[in-house]
Formats: C-alpha cells, structure tokens, sequence
C-alpha cells in the first residue's frame, strides 16, 4: 500500500434536540449526509511529512496530533486536491481531520475506530454528525452527551430518500461561529430548558422519522422546520437572528411562501436550505428564487441526501 485517496462528504446540521438540560436527554443532533461539496484528501507515501494544496495548516495541525497519540514511522506526502468551504455550515473540518486522520492510520498500518480517531483529532465534541457522515452517511441523529469528553453514538440513522433534493443558499460574505468563539458561545448560551428539549424530541421521534421512513416530504418538511425555528431561536443572541446571513433569511421566507418545506440553516450558517420532494421540484423552486437571489446576494445550487460515507481507495 503505497497511496491513499479519500472522498469526503459535505453535512448538513440541521439542529439539536438535546443541549445540555438538566434532564440528560438521550438525544443530541440531527442531520444528513450530502452529494456535495465534498473533500479530496490524497495521500502517500514519503521521505518526510509535507503537504501541499489547500488547508495545508489545518493538515498540519491533524498530522501533530497524531504523531503525538502515536508512534509513526511512515511519514506522508498529502494534497487537499478539493475542498468544502470552511464554516459555512457544512462541516469540511471533520470531513478533512477524517481523511487526513484514516490516511495516516491505513498507510501506518494502525487499526483504530473513527469514533476514537475523531475523538483525538478533537471533532465531534458537541456533535456527532460530522463523524457518522464520514462513517456511513444517511439522516443521522446522535446521542447528547453531558460533556466534551463523552464519545457520540448514533441512534437513529435513516436512509434519505434517493428522489428528494436539497436546495442550498449559500451567502459568501458570512463565515459562521468557529473556534473559540464558538465555544465561548455555548457556554454563554447554556443548554434546553426541560420543556424545549421533549418539545423537540416528540417532533422528532414522532414526526420526523416516521416521516422519513415512509418517504413523506411535507411532513418530515414541517417537522425540521419546526425544530429549525426553535434552535434558530435559542442561537439568535449569538448570531443576530434566526439565521446569520438577512440574504438568506429572506429568500428562506420566500421559499415558504412559494410552498417549500424542510427550510432552515445548517449549523452556525451562512448556508441555508430547502427540502423538496424531486428534482423538478427544485429545478422550479430554483428558478423562481433566481428572480429575487440578485437584490439579496445568495447563490442557489441544488443537492442529493448521499447515503454513504466517505469514498476510500487504497493503492
């Protein structure tokens, strides 16, 4: 084995059901795996560590650690031959910390969980999404965890249905919350009150993954919506609004009006989205926003649920 190539995918986090109540809810995050972007990370062997390509101090910093947790002896030559765009909500520091992370563990001939390779590279301390997208793909919805150091399961994870589609909204002058003022900002915000957090987990539970699992999109659609509308709430001291970027705020509202569902912001944002039942449903939600996207800065791209998790080719 000489080379690795990795094919990371994008996530969409679609909010929490859990945050840290008192009640010490079993369930923490939603979300689900997407077609694209997604992260090239190709990896070989080599005299020494180098990195060439994008987000080669990020690739640095995942390479420290580990040689820190491990006795590496096979140094490697990585390139980040494409990316996900850093925090806008789509989760590429995961999916790149992963795809170093598994590259160094198979061309060192190290056997280690992605739980516990995650967990020292220092992912999925609020959420386990990320983690389980690289793992398997799919709608996922995690475990909550009372404290950083807690491994996330997986407890609930859905096939997402192969004809629905996802129109993104992306704002490129907004970059979401990210390091330590995000964790500064969880702090602030504290966790659910009780009563939120069986709110949320009844939509849940009882709406949105029976949903799923028939394959109806209005319901499933109103349920997220729902959830998104409370956890946007709970954030908005921290990001100024409901969502982050007023762009894609209006041209949410819009999609509403037009009849779309599923609507709301992954994770800190910018990125917003819209869940529809088929492609020409989304073809015509998009040309319709297309006509509003000019006065209000967004760009519009549509999107598959991937079922899977990342792509591994070992040479």
């Amino acid at each position: 084995m000489q080379r690795v190539t990795v094919i990371a995918p994008a996530r969409l986090h679609l909010g929490f059901v859990g945050l840290n109540s008192s009640s010490a809810p079993e369930l923490g995050a939603l979300g689900v795996a997407i077609q694209r972007p997604s992260m090239t990370v190709r990896a070989q062997k080599s005299l020494r560590w180098n990195v060439s390509g994008s987000m080669q101090g990020e690739v640095r910093r995942c390479i420290d650690r580990l040689i820190t947790a491990f006795e590496l002896e096979q140094p490697l030559h990585f390139e980040v031959a494409s990316t996900i765009p850093a925090h806008i909500g789509l989760g590429s520091g995961t999916q790149l910390a992963l795809a170093v992370g598994v590259s160094i563990m198979r061309l060192n001939d190290i056997s280690i969980p992605i739980a516990r390779l995650s967990h020292l590279l220092r992912r999925g301390e609020r959420s386990g999404i990320g983690t389980a997208a690289f793992l398997q793909g799919g709608f996922l919805v995690d475990t909550h965890a009372s404290t950083k150091d807690e491994v996330r399961t997986i407890a609930h994870r859905l096939e997402f249905p192969a004809n629905w589609r996802i129109l993104l909204i992306f704002d490129d002058d907004y970059q979401g919350t990210h390091g330590d003022i995000e964790t500064d900002a969880f702090c602030k915000l504290g966790g659910f009150s009780d009563s939120l957090t069986e709110r949320l987990q009844r939509i849940l539970l009882d709406q949105v993954l029976p949903a799923l699992e028939r394959g109806d999109v209005t319901d499933f659609g109103d349920g997220i919506t729902t959830i998104q509308r409370h956890v946007g709430d709970f954030f908005s001291p921290i990001q100024g609004g409901r969502y982050l970027s007023p762009g894609v705020a209006d041209v949410l509202s819009i999609a509403e009006k037009l009849g779309g569902v599923g609507v709301g912001q992954s994770s800190w944002g910018p990125t917003g989205f819209v869940i529809l039942d088929t492609e020409s449903s989304a073809l015509e939600l998009q040309t319709e926003l297309l006509e509003t996207r000019k006065s209000f800065g967004v760009r519009l791209e549509i999107c598959k649920g991937r079922n899977e998790g990342a792509q591994i080719q070992v040479e």
